[in-house]
């Protein structure tokens, strides 16, 4: 068993530009695994050499993309055993693709910290009305998320890190953050409705009807003639299945989609690959594809 001094000897021959002595190290890299990530990734932002850099990254970017399809296949059992946790553990491992060495237990206490702080604003109130108006200024006004608009297309705007960090997200970014306090943490009626064009979460807490809460645009209340009206100016058709809850794959999954057209449109052929592997995986395809539909404003 190669113990932690081989990782070290490796890491210092990776500025070496003999190009049969750089392709063993790295090849030797790459079969130590999940092991020589972190390594790797310390050494790519401390050494002063720019090529031993390039390379400790890229290694570091496949391993990394490894892991984490590994890990999309254990999360596609956990959805369809209908176990607990699995919207949250998917968002987290989409945002580790962007952020490898993220500290994920830091940010699952940020959202216990939110849901705390929601709890104790929601005590004594007893109308339904009450409660869906108090935890929409909460999270909008209080604790001050929004949406991103002046850089929509900002990849950080899907990872829950810089959502949680910057208050700053899309349409279903921003949802989930919801979801995830709400209804996952203290068991309040939310869902989410993965309307196209434009994501929605779902409030069931009135008798007469669901009111939607559009996250992006500051927790504006629709109606269900408000999302037709949507739709129709859209030029889409309306189908009483946009008003259901989204599964928790469906939600995943069009996380997924939009960061492959993302990566597309920036013309990173690599991100925009391993998204549509991790899409593949978690629907259960082994052959990935990008011609699944994409909604624009998320």
């Amino acid at each position: 068993m190669k113990t932690e001094p081989e990782i070290t000897s490796l890491l210092s021959l990776l500025d070496d530009p003999d190009t049969i002595v750089s392709a063993a190290v790295e090849a030797r890299l790459r079969e130590r695994g999940v092991g020589a990530m972190v390594p790797l990734l310390v050494f790519a932002t401390t050494s002063g050499d720019e090529l031993a850099r390039s390379r400790a990254n890229a290694i570091a970017a496949e391993l990394n993309e490894e892991i984490l399809a590994e890990e999309f296949k254990q999360l596609r059992t956990k959805i369809e055993e209908h176990r607990r946790g699995a919207l949250e553990d998917g968002v987290f491992l989409i945002a580790r693709y962007g952020y490898p060495m993220l500290d994920t237990e830091h940010y699952r206490s940020e959202l216990d910290a939110l849901a705390g702080m929601l709890h104790d604003r929601l005590k004594g109130l007893h109308s339904t009305m009450d409660v869906l108006t108090e935890t929409n200024q909460f999270f909008f006004k209080t604790r001050g998320f929004a949406g991103n608009h002046t850089q929509f297309l900002d990849p950080d705007n899907s990872y829950i890190n810089q959502v949680l960090d910057r208050r700053l997200g899309i349409p279903i970014s921003l949802a989930v953050v919801y979801l995830l306090v709400a209804a996952h943490r203290l068991g309040l009626p939310f869902s989410g409705v993965s309307t196209p064009g434009h994501f929605l979460l779902r409030y069931d807490g009135l008798a007469s009807e669901p009111i939607f809460v559009d996250a992006y645009n500051g927790g504006v209340l629709l109606r269900e003639d408000d999302i037709k009206r949507f739709l129709q100016k859209s030029g889409l058709p309306f189908y009483e299945t946009f008003l259901r809850p989204a599964s928790t794959r469906t939600i995943l999954m069009r996380m997924l989609r939009n960061l492959v057209v993302l990566f597309e449109e920036a013309g990173n052929t690599r991100a925009k690959a391993a998204f549509e592997r991790f899409n593949a995986v978690l629907l259960g395809n082994p052959v990935a594809t990008s011609t699944e539909e994409f909604d624009e404003e998320e």
